[in-house]
């Protein structure tokens, strides 16, 4: 069974890891991994992560979701973007939720890959990290990398995730179950020569 782990930290967005977790539970054994056995969520919501970074099971996916995580706050996300460096590599899947993708770019896993986040920061993510190129779109697929734009699009992220791993009849059925008007076909599957393109204005959803 596949090993799916959603990475928690102080200040993540609840429903950047609820929406994943809830979709990819019918894909394998999921799990939470965090730096402690407690973390505080965006809104006041305190949880328990199943493991700490430090022993938790090598996973087959990898779920990053968002919170504040900006290239401005390195130093309270460290142990988190170390885990991320350790784990990544190995992966079979990784899907980063909003601002997730700061937090992989800073684990140095998205090298001149096209990835998405919330509207409102891919300036900062795009500016960052020049070697990331930066989509105005709500998913963008890149090789292993599924990325998302903010909040309930890690619903959507997630639903493009089961279904490569699960298939489409399985992803349909779960969207159905969550009462989710999936679009399966809202996805850009990514191009080498995709670019952050200063012109376009529009969020692209």
């Amino acid at each position: 069974m596949l090993k799916v782990a959603v990475v928690l930290f102080d200040g993540v967005e609840e429903l950047d890891f609820a929406g994943p977790l809830e979709v990819l539970g019918q894909a394998g054994d999921v799990f939470t991994v965090g730096p402690s056995r407690e973390v505080r969520a965006r809104h006041g919501l305190t949880v328990r992560p199943d493991f700490t970074f430090a022993d938790a099971p090598r996973p087959d996916v990898l779920v990053v979701p968002g919170g504040p995580v900006t290239r401005e706050n390195p130093a309270s996300l460290f142990e988190t973007v170390a885990y991320v460096r350790r784990v990544a590599p190995f992966a079979r899947k990784v899907l980063s939720v909003c601002t997730g993708a700061f937090i992989l770019a800073m684990a140095g896993q998205l090298h001149q890959r096209t990835v998405t986040t919330h509207f409102q920061r891919r300036r900062l993510l795009a500016d960052s990290f020049p070697d990331v190129h930066v989509a105005y779109r709500r998913v963008v697929m890149d090789g292993k990398f599924i990325s998302t734009a903010g909040v309930s699009a890690g619903l959507d992220g997630a639903l493009q995730l089961l279904f490569r791993l699960k298939g489409l009849e399985v992803a349909r059925r779960v969207a159905n179950q969550i009462e989710y008007p999936w679009h399966v076909d809202d996805v850009m599957d990514a191009e080498p020569y995709t670019f952050w393109e200063e012109g376009n204005r529009a969020i692209g959803w």
